[in-house]
């Protein structure tokens, strides 16, 4: 049963792992969700975009913007916000990756939040 289960596991973790080299570009938000429900905002400025160097841009609804480092471990996204008085890394759960589609699962406070993106070709 070992034989079986251990690189049945390893398989899974590997294949499980999310592409880092997917991320790089501009994705643009597609749907947003807070505790399983949608929410109905304006959300057609909101976008995050990966640069080869390893930095990011997120910008939100009205003038909000950041930017600074990222880096991946396993399927968890880590953003360091450098514009921040005090910055602090912050990690996401990718819970979905491919060429053109994101699906990222963070936290406020107690609040389950799912952001969907749509990369622009």
């Amino acid at each position: 049963m070992i034989r079986i289960f251990v690189p049945a596991l390893l398989i899974c973790l590997y294949s499980c792992t999310p592409d880092p080299q997917l991320l790089k570009g501009d994705w643009h938000i597609a749907g947003y969700y807070q505790d399983g429900q949608s929410v109905a905002a304006k959300l057609d400025s909101v976008r995050l975009e990966f640069h080869p160097d390893q930095t990011y841009e997120f910008h939100s609804v009205g003038f909000y913007h950041e930017t600074g480092a990222y880096r991946t471990s396993g399927s968890y996204l880590f953003l360091m916000d450098s514009t921040a008085k005090e910055p602090k890394e912050r990690a996401l759960k990718i819970l979905f990756l491919s060429n053109d589609s994101l699906k990222i699962e963070m936290r406020r406070d107690s609040v389950e939040q799912v952001l969907f993106f749509a990369k622009k070709q």
